[in-house]
């Protein structure tokens, strides 16, 4: 449990720091920094956790494409996802990233035909219209957030890149971090050439790929860890507390207060995901 949680917790910290970061770093480029954070640092620790972890099964050149719809999907969610925490609250983006069970639910639903439980539908439902609650901008008069819909674009495409990567679920978990890292970074880099952005001062810099490497990088040691002792099943129950987990970090970090529909989304999202979960 200890290791989900640490996981949950250090995963949390991406949307209120990245939300600082994003007001002197560029969407691109800060997905770029983060995801070159999490490739390189993983490669550092690779031969001691590739040791903990008792990880086999070798990424191979039948991988490749899969790999590349990967990379793929995550360079645009991430860039998404960024854009979205420049325009939105990190309390609302944060919520919103439970979207993302929707999404990988029903993808798996109409992909792969696989069944969703009575429960697990429920879980959904609420999750969903908590997830339209967070996308509005208020009650008496109904307009869209355009931050919030990028987010929740952004969760789509994850939860498709999350079917994608059940090709990959036999291989060694840390090799693919490293591979989608480098590769999501440097895909991201060349977004960022071709947006003409500008680059930050290096201690920006610096900082942007520190928070890479905890948030994404260690935060997925722990969870691979995780499922070494506890399952599968338990790991993704614990992490689930992550988004609720940011939100509280966005109120202590940012000062960020919540309105009252962002009150009834809250409730609705614990509801929904304690439903998901129990499945």
């Amino acid at each position: 449990m200890g290791y989900a949680l640490i996981s949950a917790l250090l995963y949390a910290f991406y949307p209120p720091l990245a939300k600082l970061l994003i007001h002197s770093v560029p969407v691109a480029i800060l997905s770029s920094l983060l995801y070159l954070g999490t490739g390189l640092g993983t490669l550092l620790i690779y031969p001691v956790v590739h040791h903990a972890a008792h990880t086999k099964n070798g990424l191979k050149h039948a991988d490749i494409p899969a790999l590349v719809a990967v990379i793929g999907f995550n360079i645009v969610a991430s860039i998404m996802m960024n854009l979205a925490l420049k325009l939105s609250d990190a309390g609302t983006v944060s919520l919103l990233g439970n979207f993302e069970i929707v999404a990988t639910s029903v993808l798996a639903l109409l992909f792969f035909h696989e069944h969703i439980s009575h429960g697990l539908g429920l879980g959904i439902a609420v999750i969903t219209i908590a997830s339209m609650l967070l996308s509005s901008t208020g009650v008496t008069h109904f307009s869209l957030s355009i931050g919030a819909i990028l987010a929740i674009f952004a969760t789509a495409c994850w939860g498709l890149e999350n079917n994608l990567t059940r090709v990959l679920s036999d291989r060694d978990p840390l090799q693919v971090v490293i591979v989608k890292g480098m590769g999501v970074g440097i895909g991201s880099l060349i977004v960022s050439l071709f947006l003409h952005e500008n680059w930050p001062t290096v201690g920006t810099i610096i900082a942007a790929l520190v928070l890479g490497f905890f948030a994404y990088g260690i935060s997925i040691v722990f969870y691979i860890l995780s499922q070494r002792y506890i399952g599968a099943a338990k790991t993704s129950a614990y992490y689930a507390v992550s988004p609720f987990l940011a939100v509280i970090l966005s109120f202590f970090i940012l000062g960020e207060r919540p309105t009252a529909l962002f009150g009834v989304a809250l409730v609705l999202m614990i509801i929904g995901t304690v439903l998901v979960t129990k499945e």
